[in-house]
């Protein structure tokens, strides 16, 4: 881990975070990774690779779910919306990450979970949150810490156990 005085503002708050909730990391610096392909390779040398965060809207922009699955499994639409119970999801625009993350685009992230807005919306019921069994079973992941120039290599037990910290809980789903 290196020095919180070297990181961001956003990128701190994600590493404090983290470790208020006993949970290491590895910290990976990195050109902007926005897209799954510009993250491919980050990590690899732990045992890790990164995941694709969703953030999805409804239809009317009133739920939202950050689903969270293997970077190598295709989104499907139909399929995704039919296990978690819900009407068509589509990618959340710039505006709802915004407001309901606190982050911007290609900086998605389980980690922007932190932020006030992300647990306003929790707390109000309006963001629910949904992970891919299969990237349970990894051992490791990569996630950006809110910030695309970095990335974070946890376990994914430890995501549970920060996700737990945190008080936000979450629906396992097949995708």
């Amino acid at each position: 881990m290196d020095t919180l005085h070297e990181m961001t503002r956003t990128e701190a708050a994600a590493a404090h975070a983290l470790e208020a909730a006993g949970i290491s990391y590895i910290r990976l610096t990195h050109a902007p990774a926005s897209t799954m392909e510009l993250c491919r390779g980050i990590g690899a040398e732990h045992g890790a690779e990164h995941c694709k965060n969703l953030l999805l809207a409804n239809k009317r922009g009133t739920e939202f779910y950050l689903l969270l699955m293997c970077a190598d499994k295709p989104y499907r639409t139909g399929e995704v919306s039919r296990r978690l119970g819900s009407t068509r999801l589509s990618f959340a625009t710039e505006a709802q990450l915004e407001s309901v993350l606190g982050l911007k685009g290609g900086s998605v992230s389980v980690l922007g979970l932190i932020n006030p807005c992300a647990r306003e919306a929790y707390r109000a019921g309006s963001l629910r949150v949904a992970i891919d069994r299969d990237l349970m079973k990894r051992g490791r992941i990569c996630v950006h810490p809110n910030e695309n120039t970095e990335s974070y290599v946890i376990d994914t037990a430890d995501l549970d156990r920060f996700l737990g910290f945190i008080g936000v809980r979450y629906t396992l789903t097949e995708v």
